[in-house]
């Protein structure tokens, strides 16, 4: 067994999806292999199931799905292994691969690349497949790089990024980022955000800063809130919903609204 391979195992209890070490087999598609082409398909059978269950499709939609979906492939497996182990896998086109459901959304990963950077402390530190850096700043920026780099590359052959506004190209990487920090850990404030603002942080940096932050409702409830960059446009084909409740478009004052009526317990804690 690889270094990588028991993180891996750990990684997909935390996630909600298997992630595999090493080539997958029949069924899989190594994220190299999606050329516009691929995008292209991948977005018709999108629209086509839009039409099925709604009766309707829209080309901004069956974009911003594919481009969501392909991007958590990199940036979730990239944020969720940080979090959960202090560990960067190799996240370039040729290293990561996906299994869809059907002709949709992905609901395994796999890690293709034995290779790894990690902290010095590291357990595994001193195996060959693994390359220590200095600190955990130093580990953040290569997380940053290595998503970034995957994103120039999927962005260049997206055949439909002219239908989405650019900030949301490389937003929905960082949404995924997000969310594999979110999944991979202890969830409160207090443990969340600082790991947040670490792989993400604002100001100057290969990729926009998280998005994760506590909000106080209107009843003094402290909540873990996120304002995505991308959207998924899920209100152009389904005409009687409106945003989702992370969605850029929600006003500020609406957001607090959504939290506040909240019921106590869990979800609004």
């Amino acid at each position: 067994m690889s270094a990588l391979a028991a993180s891996a195992a750990r990684l997909g209890d935390a996630i909600g999806r298997p992630v595999r070490c090493g080539e997958p087999g029949p069924g899989w598609t190594r994220c190299a292999d999606v050329d516009a082409e691929f995008v292209t398909r991948w977005e018709q059978a999108v629209s086509a199931q839009h039409i099925r269950e709604f009766g309707r499709s829209h080309p901004a939609a069956s974009a911003a799905y594919v481009l969501g979906w392909y991007a958590g492939v990199p940036a979730e497996l990239g944020g969720a292994l940080y979090r959960l182990a202090r560990r960067v896998p190799r996240l370039d086109r040729d290293a990561v691969a996906f299994r869809r459901a059907g002709e949709a959304y992905p609901d395994a990963y796999a890690l293709l690349d034995a290779r790894f950077w990690c902290l010095p402390t590291d357990p595994a530190a001193d195996h060959p497949d693994a390359t220590p850096v200095a600190d955990e700043p130093a580990l953040a920026a290569v997380l940053r790089a290595q998503v970034r780099a995957h994103a120039d590359a999927f962005v260049a052959e997206h055949p439909s990024r002219r239908l989405l506004p650019r900030r949301a190209l490389l937003g929905a990487f960082t949404d995924g980022l997000d969310t594999g920090l979110w999944l991979a850990g202890d969830t409160t404030p207090e443990r969340l955000l600082p790991d947040a603002a670490l792989a993400l942080p604002a100001g100057p940096s290969p990729l926009p800063a998280s998005t994760l932050h506590v909000l106080v409702d209107g009843r003094g409830r402290r909540h873990v809130d996120r304002r995505t960059l991308s959207c998924c446009y899920y209100f152009k084909i389904d005409l009687a919903a409106g945003p989702c409740g992370t969605c850029p478009r929600i006003p500020a004052a609406d957001r607090l609204r959504r939290l506040t009526d909240l019921p106590d317990g869990p979800a609004g804690s």
